[in-house]
C-alpha cells in the first residue's frame, strides 16, 4: 500500500469529543456493531475506501478487518 494515500480529520471538537465517544463506548452505551453496513477484509481495503468515499445509499459506516 506504499502507492496509496489516506486523508483523515476529526470532526468539530475534536480532542473533547473523541474521548466523550470513547467513553461511551468504554461504558458499553453503544454498540458500534450496528451502525456497520459494510464489512471488508484488509485485503479488499482499496474497495472498502471506494465504498466509504462513493456511499452507496445503505452505507452508514465500512468496516476493514485484519483477520488472518
Amino acid at each position: 500500500m506504499a502507492d496509496k494515500t489516506i486523508a483523515t480529520g476529526l470532526c468539530p471538537g475534536r480532542r473533547l469529543r473523541m474521548e466523550r465517544l470513547l467513553r461511551v463506548l468504554e461504558n458499553k452505551r453503544l454498540d458500534p456493531t450496528r451502525l456497520t453496513t459494510h464489512r471488508f477484509p484488509f485485503s479488499e481495503m482499496e474497495r472498502a475506501f471506494e465504498v466509504s468515499d462513493k456511499k452507496p445509499e445503505d452505507t452508514v459506516k465500512v468496516l476493514v478487518t485484519f483477520d488472518e
